[in-house]
């Protein structure tokens, strides 16, 4: 079973832990291995200085039964939910109890202008996908965003990682940009997307 729950600063150990093993799995992630800041207090005070609803708020996906595709999501509230790229969604299975199966960070900037609108990133462990974590942590993050009077959402991402692009059409996003050579992987550079969905 995936319980999907609002992150606070005691989870920072945990969520750095989880960022690193996507940096190391993932292949349209911003990070390579060995780049990301490893500070678990920096991690924390990240955390706290979103200061949710403020300047947005991280939710995790954590793995709490072996039970491949038994997805629940438990709202903080009573409603159920570095360019930021998804880590890819491939074969499914489940992860071991316990553990961050996935993220996601919603941002927020503070000017009253751009209040309406926040920024996405989402990973989740290539082991944990296929079972629907990612559409439960978008419907998580759009239900946090109606209540904190968020309209706009968009996000980042590769354009020949297609089980991301899928998923975010699904969930009802569109195409508003391209970006073309945006990120180096390796030895060749590729396209990245903008995608963004207004909130009814």
């Amino acid at each position: 079973m995936i319980h999907i729950r609002e992150i606070t600063p005691e989870d920072a150990g945990n969520l750095l832990k989880l960022m690193q093993e996507l940096d190391r799995e993932a292949d349209y992630l911003l990070y390579e291995p060995g780049e990301r800041p490893v500070e678990e207090e920096a991690m924390r005070e990240h955390i706290r200085k979103l200061d949710p609803p403020e300047y947005g708020t991280f939710f995790a996906a954590e793995s709490l039964a072996a039970e491949a595709g038994d997805v629940v999501a438990t709202a903080p509230e009573p409603e159920p939910g570095e360019t930021g790229t998804t880590a890819d969604a491939e074969a499914p299975s489940s992860g071991s109890a316990g553990e961050m199966a996935g993220y996601l960070e919603i941002r927020r900037l503070p000017w009253k202008r751009v209040r309406h609108r926040a920024y996405l990133v989402i990973g989740i462990l290539k082991r944990c996908s296929g079972q629907g974590v990612g559409t439960r942590l978008m419907q998580q993050a759009e239900s946090w965003a109606r209540r904190h009077g968020v309209r706009r959402l968009h996000l980042t991402l590769v354009a020949e990682n297609h089980a991301a692009v899928a998923l975010y059409r699904k969930m009802g996003y569109e195409t508003e940009g391209r970006h073309p050579a945006s990120m180096r992987l390796g030895d060749r550079y590729v396209e990245e997307l903008t995608m963004g969905k207004w909130l009814d």
